[in-house]
């Protein structure tokens, strides 16, 4: 399968709605948490298939810093009828718990088991408002 990722966001869900609700590049890659460590707000998975046809399974997982998995998806079966098709989907993830803020984590995306694409994404910590 030659699937390319044409694009991947990780955002934070009240954000992501608070910016209107749509995708644009320029939307930052941003889970926000309340304090540390803590449970994640929930966030939205987003992206988008394309440049092949036929079915394949999609998995994707976060690594947090130092490289261990925190969280995997479900794998799922996704159908590209044509090349020009772009397979758009979106999972939200909630109760997460991330042990730092500080550090580099990484949506890893695979098609058939073979990694294909990988958004880097930052966690910000915002305090409780009272």
């Amino acid at each position: 399968m030659g699937a390319r990722l044409r694009y991947g966001k990780i955002v934070d869900r009240k954000l992501f709605f608070d910016q209107g609700g749509k995708l644009h590049p320029g939307l930052d890659n941003v889970i926000v948490v309340h304090d540390e460590p803590e449970v994640a707000g929930a966030f939205m998975v987003f992206r988008g298939w394309s440049d092949d046809h036929g079915s394949v399974t999609e998995q994707w997982r976060i690594e947090g810093p130092g490289g261990l998995t925190i969280y995997e998806s479900v794998p799922r079966e996704i159908h590209l009828p044509t090349r020009s098709h772009t397979e758009r989907l979106e999972d939200e993830v909630s109760d997460l718990k991330i042990e730092q803020v500080e550090g580099n984590y990484s949506c890893i995306f695979s098609l058939d088991e073979e990694e294909v694409g990988r958004v880097s994404f930052t966690v910000r910590l915002r305090p409780l408002e009272r």
